[in-house]
């Protein structure tokens, strides 16, 4: 797999692939979002490409202080193979070239799977925290899209 930096040009892509790979699409993913996200981090957001395809995505983030991970994901017809912890290696690498002390990634809790995924990797589970979220503008989030 060839890890590139995410150029929007393959957004339709990743959206497709994000639906395969069972991430539900919001309106937080509109290209419009998705294009300020790689303007504000783009040595974060990355690609995993076999012969031209895009197959592996990991969207990273940094709000000035941590490091987050935002719909990483392995076309399910790749899944098992390495790529997923080959993707998060590259970004975990552009981060520490940051110095950002600490990532957080959001999983939701019906998928044991993931959770399993990111254990192997070295990730705890935060038993400490809440999340809560607040949508400032209830016209402009959408849950579906």
């Amino acid at each position: 797999m060839k890890i590139e930096k995410f150029k929007i040009e393959y957004y339709d892509d990743v959206l497709k692939l994000w639906r395969k790979a069972g991430i539900e699409v919001v309106s937080s993913d509109t290209i419009d979002e998705v294009t300020r996200v790689l303007n504000r981090n783009p040595d974060l957001f990355l690609i995993g490409k076999i012969k031209e395809r895009v197959m592996a995505i990991a969207m990273g983030a940094f709000d000035g202080r941590r490091g987050y991970v935002h719909h990483l994901a392995v076309d399910p017809d790749y899944q098992k193979r390495g790529f997923g912890k080959t993707i998060m290696d590259a970004l975990i690498e552009q981060f520490r070239k940051m110095n950002i002390h600490k990532v957080h990634l959001f999983i939701e809790k019906s998928n044991r799977n993931v959770v399993e995924f990111y254990n192997n990797l070295g990730w705890d589970v935060r038993e400490d925290l809440i999340m809560m979220s607040y949508v400032p503008d209830k016209k402009l989030y959408k849950r579906h899209m």
